[in-house]
């Protein structure tokens, strides 16, 4: 009933593409949200690298265990402030859009960055100046993603310009495209002082623009030090029965992502969603 994924990277110790595979399937997962350079930092993953023989080898490797690349990892500063910096970024994103299918994937997954090169927090990024500039990298990636059929998949979070609930619903608004989907992670929309409306968030995702949500995160966390730290599912406190079964509601079947969720705890994981 619930379309489990898991992040290649939160399996440690990974040697190989077949170790990949062969790890996935033990704790019992079949979708992979696929980062090459975090899951294989020594292979080149870059713009010029990519190939369609890469994404074919990766597809073929991982079929043979069952498993397949649910989403295709491409997290970058897509609003980077130094322009030729941004346009090798766009660049690659339109890369990994473009060979997404030779890897099996049906989306190419980012946030939207921070106009600090370094990914920090600044004022800045809540800025209608900001937004639009957003709005206009979205509309050239999505462009992009409708020549070859592939999703761009758009992460909101605190700290970005695509930074809430109503941002992520202008943004909707001023992008008009089939192609342009959003990955819910109610956990980067939360503070130590909302933490307990998660639930709503998730309701007023789903409510606002429910039919745009083409993946979930589900992202348990603790406060620690007055902050939001992210833990294992059901190790910390996270309302994940009540999230799952708005999720189950709106969008049966969605990719939900354990991300942060690592090594043997996904097994664990995977037994508490079982018992639902």
């Amino acid at each position: 009933m619930y379309n489990l994924v898991i992040r290649g990277h939160d399996l440690s110790n990974i040697s190989t593409p077949e170790h990949l595979a062969q790890q996935t399937k033990s704790v019992g997962i079949h979708n992979l949200q696929f980062a090459l350079g975090a899951s294989f930092p020594q292979l080149d993953s870059s713009s010029n690298a990519l190939n369609p023989g890469m994404g074919t080898y990766f597809k073929n490797l991982f079929a043979k265990h069952d498993i397949q690349i649910a989403l295709l990892s491409c997290y970058s500063n897509l609003i980077h402030p130094d322009p030729i910096k941004r346009e090798e970024i766009l660049h690659k994103f339109e890369t990994y859009l473009r060979d997404a299918h030779f890897f099996g994937a049906s989306m190419v997954a980012s946030e939207t960055g921070s106009v600090l090169p370094n990914l920090g927090y600044s004022e800045d990024n809540f800025s209608d100046t900001v937004f639009a500039d957003l709005v206009k990298v979205i509309e050239r990636l999505v462009k992009t993603g409708e020549r070859h059929r592939t999703l761009v998949g758009i992460e909101a979070g605190l700290n970005h310009p695509l930074s809430s609930i109503e941002r992520t619903k202008q943004l909707l608004e001023a992008v008009d495209s089939d192609y342009l989907g959003i990955i819910l992670d109610p956990t980067n929309l939360i503070t130590i002082e909302t933490h307990e409306s998660i639930v709503d968030i998730v309701e007023e995702a789903f409510q606002q623009y429910g039919s745009k949500i083409c993946a979930f995160h589900l992202k348990d966390f603790m406060i620690k030090d007055g902050k939001i730290v992210p833990t294992s599912l059901g190790k910390g406190l996270i309302n994940y029965p009540a999230i799952l079964k708005i999720i189950q509601q709106y969008k049966p079947y969605c990719y939900i992502v354990l991300e942060q969720t690592k090594d043997e705890d996904i097994r664990v994981a995977k037994e508490l969603i079982a018992k639902l």
